[in-house]
């Protein structure tokens, strides 16, 4: 077996797996020959990062992450992460969380949870002084609204920043419901976010005002 430190130069990459943040400084390459069963000599490689924590010792080695599992948020040459990206590692980690528990083989417990990992991850990006930047000045979000058996619903008609579903006894406190979703991941992106609504919407109107 061999091993090789590849060291890296500024501006370096922040990256992101299982959970952590760290600064990219060094990659640890280990290679291994092997014999296969036709007798031919085959080489397996495995990268894995050596990154530096904010509050730390320089060069902690990710040994269970492989570079290729690994997403880069950004570099020091610009210090933000793009919101959709953000919430995508929000959806992963949940997804990981889920699957480890062996119980959510469709995926609905971690698209549920995923809104839990917002705040952890904003508070580790935050040590590294890592902002949210997006493609337009406001962010606007499509949503269906209408009517149920238990009053009314609103849900979101596609992936975007944030996880939104909800069902309220009235139009009034689901628009309620809504301002306050929308107040909460504005503050949490420091962006603007519009909500919009599906032609199907129609039972909207008269409370998108109030929004």
């Amino acid at each position: 077996m061999e091993t090789q430190i590849l060291k890296l130069e500024a501006p370096f990459d922040y990256i992101y797996c299982n959970g952590e943040v760290g600064k990219h400084i060094a990659t640890y390459i280990v290679g291994e020959s092997r014999i296969g069963e036709d007798g031919k000599y085959t080489l397996e490689t495995h990268s894995h990062p050596i990154v530096q924590y904010k509050h730390g010792a320089k060069g902690v080695v990710w040994n269970r992450a492989e570079l290729t599992d690994c997403e880069v948020l950004c570099s020091e040459d610009d210090m933000r992460i793009d919101v959709q990206k953000f919430f995508l590692l929000c959806i992963q980690r949940a997804t990981q969380k889920a699957n480890a528990d062996g119980d959510d083989p469709w995926g609905y417990e971690a698209w549920e949870n995923s809104a839990e990992e917002a705040e952890p991850l904003k508070e580790k990006l935050r040590e590294y002084g890592i902002g949210f930047k997006s493609k337009e000045p406001v962010v606007e979000v499509g949503i269906e609204v209408g009517g149920c058996s238990d009053g009314y619903f609103a849900q979101l008609m596609e992936l975007t920043i944030l996880n939104l579903h909800h069902i309220e006894p009235t139009l009034e406190e689901l628009g309620k419901r809504l301002t306050e979703e929308r107040e909460y991941w504005e503050d949490l992106y420091d962006h603007v976010i519009k909500i919009k609504y599906t032609p199907e919407s129609s039972t909207a109107e008269g409370f998108v005002e109030n929004l």
